[in-house]
């Protein structure tokens, strides 16, 4: 083959690559939009041609039925192809499909396997499922606090939240650690900031009854006000039973405090 063939070979290459990204680029947008039709469009010739980003969309469609009747075959398929070349995201729903058993008999030492390959991929969901099911036992095996622990600081480390309130619960009983209320309050404060619903309640809690924290019912009524306005129900329920305790004054701080809050909240 002569030079001038190989460069031109390469051009060609270099420029089918770029149409291939502009389509993948197009078609996330697309999903993104829930304009799934064009989605599956652009995505489909590009996840064939080996892409796991499409890949693991097209799987995710399939699994949700978003644009396509929903077939978990299909699903469990495209993710394989986008988990084998390591894609976190795949490799999480790959096992938790397996797990599962949605598409043959659950197999919980291959779930397991794919979990952890995920987090070590840097799926912050993947560890925290691992802590999970540390926490309450793989198969027939006792539950692995020290190893829940592990997992579930990797977890928050990666962006996950919600590990920091397990974290705090871990500390708060004794489990896998030593027992300290202590350490429990400072585990749920960082998770509460960083936009954990349970550990805003949590927090909101540890102020009203002086658990690791002073007694500061504004601040247990603010707390729960940010959890209640993310969702929580019964940080709401919370939030109304201590609202009749707390003076015009405080009523008033908290509601300010709560609103401050909410805007540091991610």
């Amino acid at each position: 083959m002569t030079t001038n063939s190989q460069l031109v070979i390469a051009v060609l290459a270099s420029a089918l690559s770029q149409l291939a990204q502009a389509d993948r680029a197009v078609g996330i947008k697309a999903f993104e939009s829930a304009d799934y039709g064009q989605a599956l469009t652009e995505l489909r010739p590009v996840a064939i041609a080996g892409n796991a980003e499409a890949q693991y969309t097209l799987g995710v469609m399939y699994a949700q039925g978003w644009g396509v009747l929903a077939d978990p075959e299909q699903a469990f398929a495209w993710y394989q192809r986008a988990a084998v070349q390591d894609y976190a995201k795949a490799e999480h729903n790959l096992a938790v499909m397996i797990e599962g058993g949605e598409v043959a008999t659950p197999d919980p030492a291959a779930a397991r396997r794919w979990f952890e390959r995920a987090a070590n991929h840097g799926s912050a969901k993947a560890a925290l499922e691992l802590g999970l099911r540390c926490y309450r036992g793989f198969d027939d095996s006792g539950p692995d606090y020290a190893r829940a622990l592990g997992w579930w600081e990797r977890a928050f480390s990666a962006g996950e939240p919600d590990a920091g309130y397990n974290l705090g619960i871990l500390h708060r009983r004794g489990l896998g650690v030593d027992k300290d209320i202590n350490s429990a309050t400072r585990w749920w404060e960082r998770a509460a900031r960083a936009g954990s619903l349970v550990a805003q309640n949590a927090l909101g809690a540890a102020y009203q009854s002086a658990a690791g924290v002073p007694l500061e019912p504004v601040k247990a009524y603010a707390w729960y006000q940010v959890a209640a306005r993310g969702g929580l129900r019964v940080a709401a329920q919370n939030a109304t039973l201590l609202e009749a305790q707390l003076s015009p004054e405080q009523l008033a701080h908290a509601r300010d405090l709560s609103t401050e809050l909410m805007t540091q909240s991610p």
